[in-house]
């Protein structure tokens, strides 16, 4: 036999005397000897149900960490998404407040715009209290309806706004012969009458 073998025969028997020397002798007239062997089975179970229910409970707060975590990364792209769904409809209220208010805006020019009409009779009646005089000199360029009107203006006669209630607060001028007629408060032609 080898050195190896001879040396592993050494030591099994060394063991096996050693377990022999420790194994208790057995008591037969001893009667706590049972109870106490009882306890300790029983306290070993129960170290090994604790330490079984303890790995469990971190088994179950380890999926329950994951589980977060998985949770939040879903929850950063739908934050992101209401965010910009409010953005957006902050915007679009914006814009239509906006447009809104550019609705009213152009409704309130649009009305203050509308040309000023007149009757044939209401136009004779301007015509018999302005007589405007023959053009002399070179002729100045022609003014249309909506035309900015620059120089000054002359208020109405009262017995013209009498008959015109239309009339009241606006003011004339004269170019080339016809009479621009401007509503109260404005800087544009509301009305041209071309001259005879």
């Amino acid at each position: 036999m080898s050195k190896l073998a001879q040396r592993m025969q050494k030591a099994v028997g060394a063991w096996r005397r050693h377990l022999e020397q420790d194994q208790l002798p057995k008591e037969t007239g001893r009667p706590g000897a049972n109870i106490e062997r009882v306890l300790l089975a029983l306290l070993s179970l129960l170290v090994v149900v604790s330490c079984a229910g303890a790995i469990a409970a971190l088994m179950q707060l380890k999926s329950i960490k994951s589980e977060l975590t998985a949770l939040q990364r879903e929850l950063l792209p739908l934050k992101e998404r209401v965010a910009r769904l409010d953005q957006i409809e902050k915007s679009k209220e914006a814009q239509d407040k906006v447009s809104d208010q550019k609705t009213q805006s152009s409704r309130e020019s649009r009305a203050e715009e509308a040309p000023l009409l007149f009757s044939r009779e209401e136009i004779q009646l301007i015509r018999d209290y302005i007589k405007p005089a023959p053009v002399a000199g070179p002729p100045m360029a022609t003014i249309g309806v909506g035309d900015p009107v620059s120089g000054p203006t002359i208020p109405f006669p009262s017995p013209v706004t009498e008959k015109l209630s239309k009339l009241i607060g606006a003011t004339f001028t004269i170019r080339n012969g016809a009479i621009i007629i401007l509503k109260k408060d404005s800087r544009r032609a509301d009305a041209v009458l071309g001259p005879n």
